[in-house]
């Protein structure tokens, strides 16, 4: 019995030693496993997404100049989501001078939040009504420039104004030196996936401007109805959206054009970053004081309660005045220069107005045929102005620590 127990133990320690091997093995992959799973903490170089809360792992970095969509079709810059992270995404990182995206639909439609860094990066969870609901996101470099803007076509004149940003009722105009360009789409014919890849792939432009007085038979002329679904379209461009800009009667009030369309927009749930408004003090070109400085004081009164009127109207959105004056069939230059003053310190002053641009009558022109600044061009381009964004834009996200 000894014998057999000496020529059996030999066996039994080697079947024990391989299955000690064995299992320590499968333990060791199992280690290695959960150790690769677990990403060190984001760089804080690039965007970033994460599928945790407080941008825990895991997570992936993505790039600052594309569209992350199922549209890939329209651009090399439209690419499809990171993989693992279409509707699972939970809180992000956007680095300083960058803007954020995230859209329920891969068409830029449903829930959306716009995110701007402009003091610092931003690190959030998102709010809950996008937790793991996203399927689109933009990520672009912006822009942070002064308030006073221009709106003029003449290549020449918008570089003697020096302008920080400028518009020209269209598409396709170019950026300067220290002066940024802001597309508008103007007309329902704009509204195409040609113009949408064109503006994406554009590097100098954050900002999109909308629909050009579509309750005006002689501008653009679209239904508020129309206006809703071609605007969604714009919305694949993942720029900051601009609303619709109406006349000056249609903007706030029970049937107006404006009004239909803001409450068709929250039924929808467009993308509206902003207002924009137009004022001409219709009506008061004859409504003149004794002097030209208090006829200019009473055409800023009107002016600070018509603005004041859209803020209640829309309390939640700030505002772009993209064409004002003080009338254009009041011809003194002084009452314009006057009232210039006052409404731009104004503005400057009020943080829900981001941007304004004066419109110039034929009565008192920009330029001179040469192109050279009037009195009144050089006056407006002389006036100081604040920065658009006094601060970085969160919307509902929360803020990580």
């Amino acid at each position: 019995m000894k014998k057999y127990w000496l020529l059996l133990c030999p066996m039994l320690l080697i079947v024990f030693f391989m299955s000690y091997e064995k299992i320590s093995a499968q333990a060791v992959k199992k280690t290695k496993s959960k150790k690769n799973n677990h990403q060190l903490p984001y760089t804080g170089l690039r965007p970033t997404v994460s599928q945790s809360e407080n941008l825990g792992s895991p997570w992936t970095e993505v790039s600052a100049d594309s569209v992350y969509t199922g549209y890939t079709a329209l651009s090399p810059l439209f690419k499809n989501m990171p993989s693992g992270f279409d509707n699972k995404i939970v809180s992000f990182y956007v680095p300083k001078d960058h803007m954020a995206v995230f859209a329920e639909n891969a068409d830029g439609t449903g829930e959306t939040i716009t995110v701007v860094a402009v003091d610092a990066a931003i690190k959030a969870n998102l709010p809950v009504r996008l937790k793991n609901k996203v399927s689109f996101i933009r990520y672009s470099n912006i822009n942070n420039p002064g308030k006073k803007g221009v709106g003029i076509i003449n290549d020449a004149v918008v570089q003697n104004f020096s302008s920080p940003w400028y518009y020209s009722w269209g598409l396709t105009k170019p950026s300067y030196p220290n002066q940024q360009y802001t597309p508008m789409t103007w007309g329902k014919g704009t509204s195409t996936d040609a113009n949408i890849k064109y503006l994406v792939e554009r590097k100098d432009i954050d900002h999109l401007l909308s629909f050009n007085e579509p309750d005006n038979a002689k501008q653009s002329n679209i239904s508020a109805d129309i206006a809703v679904e071609l605007y969604k379209m714009m919305q694949k461009t993942g720029l900051r959206l601009g609303s619709p800009v109406v006349t000056q009667g249609h903007a706030f009030g029970a049937g107006k054009w404006f009004t239909n369309f803001m409450l068709a927009a929250q039924k929808q749930q467009l993308k509206i970053d902003f207002i924009c408004v137009h004022w001409y003090d219709w009506g008061n070109q004859t409504n003149n004081a004794a002097t030209d400085s208090l006829t200019a004081e009473q055409v800023f009164s009107r002016f600070v309660k018509y603005m004041q009127n859209v803020r209640t109207a829309y309390p939640n959105h700030p505002i772009w005045l993209t064409e004002y004056n003080a009338n254009i069939n009041r011809k003194s230059d002084v009452v314009h220069r006057y009232f210039m003053k006052l409404s731009t310190e104004w503005m400057n002053n009020t943080s829900y107005v981001e941007r304004y641009a004066y419109f110039f009558p034929n009565t008192v022109p920009a330029a001179n045929p040469d192109n050279s600044l009037t009195a009144a061009g050089q006056y407006w381009k002389d006036l100081p102005s604040t920065r658009s964004f006094a601060a970085n834009i969160i919307q509902d996200a929360e803020l990580i620590n």
